[in-house]
């Protein structure tokens, strides 16, 4: 009898593991599905354009921007190696996520038991955020995977203090996995401070609780405490070469074009996972009420949970310390920007990770497998929806016609001219080998940021900088009205071809191009 239910138990645990894994092929698979497409928009085009630089030049270039380098110095190596390929940058960024989801199966099944390791891939994959956000040509796919590596390792290295005398290990071996640990988490930590800001605060408030701990439990571990105190040294040394650029930076984020406070911010914060939308531009759409609604659903019952698990006494702490450290980020965030606001829901990205933990190990306290079955078909049809628009999106034919178009027509000697660097930045992106002239008609502090399209591309103030001493070529590429047109100088110019309108569904940008020339 005995042995047929341990044999009943190893087949049950073969059978999930062999679910995990499938869990994990087809997640991975549905996050390709939308994934080979050169269409960009303005954001990315930045990364393109500026794995184009050297290492230093990155440095000295995004140090102007809003963002740390790391990400660009990777995307720079896929440069070197692959040259400039935005499919290429593309799937990187979903190798992200699908790391993100592969730790489901071989570090949270491992640390928190099956139940929690499979919906942690699940969501991974299947939540409705991550089909849009697992793509991007940004950092924030990389930054969510810094983040979790570096907060599963943070908990290693927590409950190994804290259950020193429970384990039984000879004090070698402890001391060698403690230092794994510590290192592998510092090698993390370092990684989410030259990744994204959102990260570095991460990074900060998860060093900070593990050195009061240690000092705390100082007693029982004063070489672990030793060490980590030198590894929090090594981290400021490290950091300190960037540090001069973090406080302009976070100030030009706050005072820039588009970070506000506001209704959209309320909706926005508790439902980011829940949507797809990527758009800057808040709207009360069918899909952000929906997401709206089954994000407070979602909070009510793991509310719920919570609630149970203290009244039977059920240990629920991993997910409390997950929890309590993505809201302690909001709210510092939220802080700042009452001064100057740096809170946005796509930077929720990078805490998302932690987000997708705490619902994993809550969902896995429910005894009642149906209600697990209902939630998980829920965010499936949601992300299947949210996967499906990506597709019809980012396959559309118009996408890449004004792009064609330009392909087709562009020659050698020929300049471009821009005064939106919406799709202005997309084109640069394209045409490198083409001189390009932004003009700077609003006179933003961006000069040395957007030197990331150079050599090819420089800010201008004024028209006659270019005009001058030119004659030949010229394209103008403006938005939804050809505005640029009506104030570009006349005299000498002569309109050969356009305007050429092309509405494209990636971004619903619109692109008005005219060729001109100067005699």
């Amino acid at each position: 009898m005995e042995k047929d239910l341990i044999k009943k138990d190893k087949k049950l645990k073969i059978n999930l593991n062999l679910a995990h894994i499938l869990i994990i092929i087809l997640g991975s698979i549905f996050i390709l599905l939308a994934a080979f497409h050169e269409d960009i928009w303005f954001d990315e085009s930045y990364s393109v354009a500026i794995a184009n630089h050297g290492f230093a030049e990155i440095w000295n270039i995004t140090g102007n921007d809003v963002h740390p380098p790391l990400y660009y110095w990777m995307l720079h190596i896929l440069e070197l190696i692959f040259g400039s390929n935005v499919i290429i940058y593309r799937l990187f960024s979903v190798v992200a996520i699908i790391i993100l989801g592969i730790l489901g199966y071989t570090h949270i099944r491992k640390d928190f038991g099956i139940k929690v390791g499979m919906i942690f891939s699940f969501l991974t994959f299947f939540l409705p955020v991550m089909s849009t956000y697992s793509q991007e040509v940004r950092m924030y796919s990389w930054a969510c995977l810094f983040v979790m590596l570096m907060i599963i390792y943070a908990y290693r290295l927590y409950i190994r203090v804290k259950n020193k005398n429970e384990e039984n290990l000879e004090e070698s071996k402890w001391k060698k996995l403690e230092l794994k640990n510590l290192i592998l988490f510092g090698i993390f930590s370092v990684c989410c401070m030259y990744t994204h800001y959102y990260s570095l605060m991460t990074a900060f408030v998860v060093n900070l609780a593990l050195l009061i701990f240690l000092i705390k439990n100082r007693k029982e571990c004063k070489n672990v405490l030793r060490n980590f105190v030198i590894l929090g040294v090594i981290q400021v040394a490290l950091y300190i070469p960037w540090l001069h650029y973090l406080f302009g930076q976070m100030q030009h984020v706050g005072g820039g074009f588009w970070i506000t406070l506001g209704l959209n911010t309320l909706v926005e914060v508790p439902s980011f996972q829940f949507r797809r939308q990527l758009d800057t531009v808040f709207g009360f759409t069918p899909e952000t009420i929906i997401a709206l609604i089954v994000s407070i659903s979602m909070y009510i019952y793991i509310g719920w949970k919570i609630y149970q698990a203290k009244k039977s006494k059920e240990k629920i702490k991993p997910a409390i310390m997950a929890i309590a450290l993505y809201l302690i980020i909001i709210g510092i965030m939220l802080a700042i920007s009452l001064i100057s606001p740096i809170l946005f829901s796509r930077y929720l990205m990078v805490l998302t990770g932690i987000y997708i933990f705490f619902l994993a190990y809550m969902m896995a306290t429910e005894k009642n497998n149906k209600i697990t079955l209902v939630i998980c078909i829920i965010i499936t049809i949601m992300g299947t929806a949210s996967n499906i628009t990506n597709i019809n999106i980012n396959y559309d034919e118009s996408n890449m016609k004004q792009i064609e178009y330009l392909r087709e027509n562009i020659q050698k000697d020929d300049i471009i001219v821009y005064s939106n660097i919406g799709n202005g930045g997309v084109v640069a992106a394209f045409f490198p080998e083409n001189k390009q002239y932004f003009y700077n008609g609003g006179y933003w502090d961006i000069e040395e940021a957007y030197k990331a399209y150079g050599p090819g591309m420089e800010t201008i103030y004024n028209y006659n900088d270019i005009l001058e001493n030119y004659h030949g070529r010229i394209w103008l590429i403006d938005s939804e009205y050809m505005g640029l047109y009506e104030e570009f100088p006349k005299e000498g110019i002569k309109v050969l071809e356009g305007p050429m309108r092309f509405d494209t569904k990636y971004q619903n940008y619109i692109y008005n191009i005219m060729l001109l020339e100067k005699e």
